[in-house]
């Protein structure tokens, strides 16, 4: 059977629960650490977009009034 890394470490260590239970602990502590961060990077990318989301809509409603109000110089172009 092939052995990782971890179970490597597990081996050197010494037996005594105590050290393992506190290794594990910062190991855990450590992983919710990087997901604490990770989840703010989503949050701060979340309410950027929002932002851009409202210029999206308004950029639309703009290109909206301006298409009809041209609507009507049409049989301009159209020469009709």
């Amino acid at each position: 059977m092939h052995q990782t890394s971890r179970d490597r470490i597990w081996e050197v260590l010494p037996c005594d629960p105590g050290v393992r239970y506190g290794l594990r602990t910062q190991q855990l502590e450590h992983k919710i650490d990087d997901l604490d961060v990770k989840v703010t990077e989503m949050h701060l990318v979340l309410t950027q977009a929002k932002g851009a989301r409202w210029m999206l809509m308004l950029m639309i409603g703009v290109a909206g009034f301006v298409a009809a109000k041209i609507t009507p110089l049409f049989h301009l172009v159209a020469g009709k």
